[in-house]
């Protein structure tokens, strides 16, 4: 299931801390687009959880913070997006965890600064994630459908708010304001977040699963009046023809 110009880059990032910090990490999974067999090539990010055998040092974060820049460096285009967590914090929220190592926008932050570890983080871990390095172990924790379903609403009515207030008033600004105005390609970059972002809350809410942002296009296409498909087609075109890899809407963690 992970796509051939991904793997080597997978095994480089799990090879060498096993060879600088060999008592360091248990084991190491992937989720996310890939989990979801929905890997789109310069547009996904490749997204992964870490379980670690004990709290890593200020000299094991150094390590692994050159560990992510050689592999950065090695395989450029490729964005890695994951967390390092002690086994017992699996199926946590980020605010439950004590301070934790994160990787994002090529950046290992020790205190876990947008880190995506939510109930949608934990359902595709637990029913879809895929050990790469390490035992595969059955997971103790359980997501009810309930809370992920409650999880998508709150998101609905914070992120997903203040981000549609946020583009509606960009896009209502006055023409002589160039402050105002949205870039065609930002625009671009809205509807293919918008779009599939909305259809994949909505897929949730509905059937009490995950879905990936491909899935969700499919599932508007089936389900929405045909004066919407066209929308629709546009924000999959987008993702598909990796629009979606610069995006600053899709660079936010924690969210779905």
């Amino acid at each position: 299931m992970i796509p051939p110009n991904v793997e080597p880059a997978v095994r480089m990032l799990c090879d060498l801390p096993e060879a600088r910090l060999p008592d360091a990490v248990e084991s190491v999974y992937l989720y996310g687009s890939i989990a979801l067999d929905a890997y789109v090539e310069g547009s996904s990010d490749i997204d992964f959880v870490a379980f670690v055998k004990r709290p890593l040092t200020e000299e094991d974060l150094a390590a692994m913070a050159d560990i992510h820049k050689a592999v950065d460096k090695a395989w450029p285009g490729l964005q890695f997006m994951g967390s390092y967590l002690c086994r017992e914090d699996a199926g946590k929220e980020a605010d439950a965890v004590t301070a934790f190592p994160s990787y994002f926008n090529e950046r290992l932050d020790p205190n876990g600064a947008h880190a995506d570890l939510n109930p949608v983080t934990w359902w595709i871990l637990k029913k879809r994630g895929i050990c790469v390095y390490g035992t595969d172990a059955p997971f103790a924790y359980e997501i009810p459908a309930n809370a992920l379903v409650r999880y998508v609403i709150g998101n609905m009515n914070t992120y997903w708010h203040n981000q549609v207030n946020r583009l509606e008033h960009r896009l209502l600004s006055l023409p002589d304001d160039p402050e105002g105005k949205l870039p065609p390609e930002r625009l671009d970059e809205a509807v293919e977040w918008c779009v599939l972002g909305m259809l994949r809350q909505h897929y949730t809410i509905v059937w009490q699963d995950v879905t990936s942002k491909l899935g969700a296009g499919a599932y508007g296409l089936e389900l929405l009046p045909e004066r919407w498909h066209g929308l629709i087609r546009e924000a999959l075109a987008g993702i598909r023809f990796g629009a979606f890899a610069a995006s600053g809407f899709g660079r936010t963690a924690a969210l779905y």
